[in-house]
């Protein structure tokens, strides 16, 4: 338990608020040995957080104990109790939610700097195989860090340098009763299988097996953060709402990979376990070949390659629309188009018109075929098309941008993009003006 006690140690907890997750089960009934032992030396304030995961019958004796045993050892106890689950059916993914929902709550309760879970090396062992099996990035092929910051808390893992039988043999030790969850034994749960036969043989071959795995675990994470402090040099010089593609062609093969991840990330945030490595790899392949495309992605989205630079649009299958508007008008893209007299800008999202000049009212449409505008400062007319080619408007985005027109179905205006010679300056007549935001 060394190497346990010197991970402590370096936190400098000293005169803290440290809240502990608390199963009742032999891992975390150690780790809250272990804190105990340290309690007045380090003059700490440990609160209790358990929960109900409303699975097994026991569940309700269990917290009952623990919270017997919180005032017998004058420790804060809170307690939550997972009511229900989605179609009435466990999962683990709802589970982790709730409980770190749970936790984030009681670390801020008690203005806490740091959450205690009991995560331990076989755990580590078994994380690391499951990733590998099911593939990941270099953090995930890692496990889990035994240090953490995910949640604007720390997060620490002091288990993770000792095995369960080490745990066992500790408790027993100590006469430290503990609970056990039968259901940890049932093949029904892919951890448990790998715990019961592939941990078990790598054991056989090396009963200090685990310490290889963190030796692996802490190689990985060490590299990661290398690779992300060399992608934050370069990453702003690359991306804007968009990929520079020759600058990103540039770039060393496993950057590529993480710049895309961090890219991808920032686009689907909370759906991003929506994405995986083949989406990556498409993405990649499309921009290093420089190929003009759209490709498909999750969550009706698209990812368009044009001109070299790449996005991720939002898309929505969008027919033809006509609108009519006098004031104002709200378009399908979330943006405006207003009458304000009262704006100085002069650029091409602003039209000062004349009155006298169109028939209103104001039109919004998408574009047809055989579309042309008398462009402002131009002789004859151009298509509407050859103007977004010039442009450099993503053919995707051509088919729903809004145009504006008069009555007659005469175009005055693209807004933000080109005006008509319908435009009028400054020190010229116009009693309109249309601003697009």
């Amino acid at each position: 338990m060394r190497d346990v006690y010197n991970f402590i140690a370096s936190l400098n907890i000293n005169n803290e608020n440290i809240v502990i997750a608390l199963s009742g089960g032999p891992d975390s009934m150690a780790l809250l040995e272990i804190l105990l032992s340290l309690k007045e030396k380090l003059n700490i304030n440990i609160i209790v957080a358990h929960i109900n995961h409303n699975v097994r019958k026991e569940s309700k004796e269990e917290a009952n104990e623990i919270k017997k045993l919180c005032e017998d050892k004058n420790l804060i106890f809170e307690f939550m109790k997972i009511e229900n689950y989605p179609n009435n059916k466990f999962t683990e993914e709802y589970a982790r939610e709730k409980r770190y929902e749970f936790f984030d709550k009681i670390v801020s309760k008690y203005n806490a700097k740091i959450l205690f879970t009991a995560h331990h090396a076989d755990d580590l062992i078994e994380t690391i195989l499951m990733r590998l099996t099911r593939g990941s990035n270099i953090k995930g092929y890692a496990g889990f860090e035994r240090l953490s910051m995910d949640r604007g808390y720390k997060i620490a893992k002091p288990l993770i340098f000792v095995t369960k039988d080490e745990i066992i043999k500790y408790l027993n030790k100590k006469g430290v009763k503990y609970f056990l969850d039968m259901s940890n034994e049932s093949d029904k749960y892919t951890r448990n299988r790998y715990r019961k036969y592939v941990l078990k043989a790598l054991k056989d071959e090396n009963k200090n097996v685990h310490n290889k795995f963190v030796e692996y675990n802490e190689k990985l994470l060490l590299a990661d953060n290398f690779i992300k402090e060399e992608l934050n040099k370069v990453y702003s010089n690359i991306v804007d709402s968009d990929i520079d593609t020759i600058k990103f062609k540039s770039l060393y093969p496993i950057l590529k990979v993480y710049l895309l991840e961090r890219y991808l990330n920032d686009v689907y945030k909370n759906n991003i376990k929506d994405i995986n490595y083949t989406h990556i790899n498409i993405i990649k392949s499309v921009i290093e070949k420089n190929i003009n495309c759209v490709i498909d992605l999750p969550n009706n989205k698209k990812g368009i390659l044009e001109y070299n630079k790449f996005k991720i649009i939002e898309y929505k299958e969008i027919g033809d629309y006509n609108y009519i508007f006098n004031d104002s008008i709200t378009l399908l893209n979330g943006k405006t188009i207003k009458i304000d007299n009262n704006t100085d800008l002069t650029s091409n999202y602003v039209i000062h018109l004349n009155s006298n000049e169109i028939k209103l009212p104001f039109h919004v449409r998408n574009m047809k075929k055989g579309d042309k505008m008398k462009v402002k400062n131009m002789n004859g007319t151009k298509k509407v098309s050859d103007i977004f080619t010039d442009c450099k408007i993503e053919k995707e985005l051509r088919k729903s941008y809004p145009i504006v027109t008069d009555d007659n179905d005469v175009i005055i205006w693209i807004p933000g993009i080109k005006k008509s010679n319908f435009d009028r300056k400054k020190d010229e007549k116009y009693d309109i003006i249309l601003k697009y935001n």
